[in-house]
């Protein structure tokens, strides 16, 4: 994986020319490199150019349903907040590891999150680097177990997580939890202490289905727990050709539950990021402008609150098919 940030993205958007991007790479010294015409670099000479100031925030990937491409957003998301600059954990929960195979990591020798509860386990020791400015503390099956080891401990769901995160959070600008699509006390916990919890949603009738449980679940731990948590919906692999998905997306916005909730960000129908994933490698290796990465790329700056959102069909089309949100 070498992911790259374009001077021609960057100086979008930090609203300059590329001949001032150029400028800076030459005057900090910094590393960078030319291909096609297009010189680009990677997250250490970004964090310098960028010199963003990010507020912490731990943000948590979670829906009742698989298939939803929550594990890819979740990992094109923290390669492409590296490359703004941002020091990133990816926290991955899913006893099935797809996170972790990702990023092209083994956790038959590494601590997880349930060695941490169960024979306690630094999380410190339990992370991993896997990319510049990306750390990871992968997952395998035993994290199966991470419910009944939070009942085997009688450990608190409003505390076992949230305490462990804020400490993270003082060495991170972003942490990002890959949950697994299921529900229990572990997830329930995950809940509790991220800051924003963001649901992946197709415009399918399952899909919504788990969307429905995930909403009911986050409304019941508020009552339980007096506590406001913040649910946000992201559009993932949307189709505007299609009448079903228009139709489908027009009566969720219609629930009073739902409304206020759609980021403004989407991600559109594409081939791209299945398959950059399934080669281990993430969209942003490549520095051609493409829809995906237009997508993940606006996604990532309203998570990290960067710049307000523009959709911008740039290179790729003059024309391009849009939700109304």
């Amino acid at each position: 994986m070498n992911p790259k940030m374009t001077a021609m993205d960057a100086a979008r958007a930090l609203g300059q020319s590329e001949a001032w991007v150029h400028l800076k790479l030459q005057e900090y010294a910094l590393s960078y490199s030319k291909s096609q015409n297009q010189i680009y670099f990677g997250a250490r000479s970004a964090q310098r150019i960028f010199q963003y100031h990010f507020d912490p925030k731990v943000i948590a990937f979670q829906i009742v349903k698989g298939g939803t491409g929550k594990t890819s957003l979740v990992y094109e998301v923290a390669v492409r907040a590296s490359l703004y600059g941002a020091k990133v954990l990816c926290i991955d929960m899913d006893q099935q590891g797809n996170l972790t195979n990702a990023f092209n990591q083994n956790a038959e020798t590494i601590p997880v999150m349930v060695d941490s509860l169960l024979e306690g386990y630094n999380l410190q020791d339990c992370i991993v680097n896997v990319a510049e400015r990306i750390d990871l503390i992968p997952s395998r099956i035993e994290n199966a177990m991470l419910d009944e080891a939070i009942r085997l401990k009688k450990l608190s769901l409003e505390t076992v997580y949230r305490i462990p995160f804020q400490h993270l959070k003082s060495q991170y600008d972003l942490i990002i939890v890959d949950c697994p699509p299921s529900l229990g006390q572990s997830v329930a916990a995950i809940a509790l202490a991220a800051d924003k919890i963001l649901a992946p949603v197709t415009l399918e009738k399952f899909a919504i289905s788990g969307l429905e449980v995930t909403e009911q679940s986050i409304r019941e731990l508020q009552e339980n727990y007096g506590i406001e948590i913040s649910l946000g919906i992201i559009l993932n692999k949307f189709d505007a050709r299609s009448l079903l998905s228009q139709e489908t997306l027009q009566r969720l916005k219609r629930q009073p539950k739902y409304q206020n909730r759609f980021l403004k960000s989407f991600i559109r129908l594409s081939n791209e990021i299945p398959n950059a994933t399934a080669n281990n490698r993430s969209i942003f290796d490549v520095i051609k402008s493409t829809y995906a990465k237009q997508d993940v790329d606006s996604l990532t700056q309203e998570l990290l609150e960067i710049i307000p959102i523009v959709v911008d069909s740039g290179p790729v089309s003059d024309t391009v098919l849009i939700p109304n949100l």
